[in-house]
């Protein structure tokens, strides 16, 4: 337990909607922005627009945070060529806007930067830390950016996870893991996919929520970590789960416009690095983050949220 002021951004993301709460249960100091602003109740929720630098220090001088998550960020590679500049704008100038403020108020401050597994090269070969990274879109770009900062502030402590796919109770059904599991939960199996053998390393979001935790609470300055599970799952793996967990069959319809040519078959990280140095192991499997994504979602659909 800790009385020092905690400070997450996009505490109504699927992330922030997780860690924000986490925290508070640990009987931390917790304060959370949104963009939302009906969510915003101006003493512990305050509203932000990430663009603003003067809301950025306003709230960082208010609540002097002794740790710092940017959680809140834009996430999608595919809308960052469409929308480069604010992707810039989110990711990396914002962050720096907060470096700038934690400096101009002489905090001692623990920053966590969220950036991506997106930004290394494509390689069927397990990515470490140390591996080749590529400018491959305005996001990675972006993410890149946000890591150079670690050098640009050596004064200000601040440690980066390369976050790998995180998926679990709460994640909206544009993901496949919820999709799939939204399905077997309204009975509607019929699933139009694209390439269901591709593999991706999936993480439950409880687990990176205490990862992000740790990598703030333990000595972790001006490290960079992979936070992932280092095994990987394809859909039809995911479909099988569930198959196996509710008793239900799935029909599967291929549809080759889905498939893109440049995906990459597998990204797999290695989390040898976070797992020696701190306190933090992956403690849920794969199938419980599927199965109660499932239970998430027939509570959902039964009214029970």
């Amino acid at each position: 337990m800790s009385d020092e002021n905690w400070l997450i951004t996009g505490i109504e993301g699927f992330v922030g909607s997780h860690f924000f709460p986490t925290l508070r249960q640990r009987g931390y100091a917790v304060f959370g922005t949104t963009w939302k602003k009906e969510l915003a109740d101006e003493k512990n929720i305050l509203y932000l627009k990430l663009s603003e630098k003067e809301q950025i220090e306003k709230i960082v001088e208010r609540v002097r945070p002794r740790y710092l998550a940017l959680i809140a960020g834009f996430s999608s590679m595919r809308d960052s060529f469409e929308k480069s500049t604010e992707c810039m704008s989110i990711n990396y100038e914002s962050t720096r806007n907060f470096l700038q403020a934690i400096q101009k108020y002489n905090l001692k401050t623990k920053v966590l930067i969220i950036s991506s597994a997106m930004m290394y090269c494509p390689s069927d070969e397990i990515l470490t830390e140390n591996s080749e990274i590529c400018n491959s879109s305005p996001y990675a770009e972006s993410k890149i950016k946000q890591e150079e900062l670690i050098a640009e502030f050596p004064e200000i402590e601040i440690v980066a996870s390369r976050s790998f796919n995180h998926t679990g109770p709460g994640q909206l059904d544009n993901f496949i893991v919820p999709k799939l599991a939204k399905g077997f939960a309204t009975d509607n199996t019929i699933f139009e996919l694209g390439d269901i053998d591709s593999e991706r390393d999936f993480l439950d979001v409880r687990d990176v929520c205490n990862a992000y935790r740790i990598l703030l609470e333990e000595s972790t300055n001006h490290k960079i970590y992979n936070v992932c599970s280092s095994q990987t799952f394809s859909v039809r793996q995911i479909i099988s789960i569930l198959e196996k967990k509710t008793g239900k069959s799935a029909n599967i319809v291929i549809n080759p416009s889905f498939i893109n040519k440049n995906e990459r078959k597998k990204i797999v990280g290695q989390n040898t690095r976070i797992t020696c140095e701190t306190s933090w192991k992956p403690e849920i499997p794969f199938e419980q983050t599927i199965y109660d994504t499932f239970l998430y979602w027939k509570e959902k659909i039964n009214g029970v949220n």
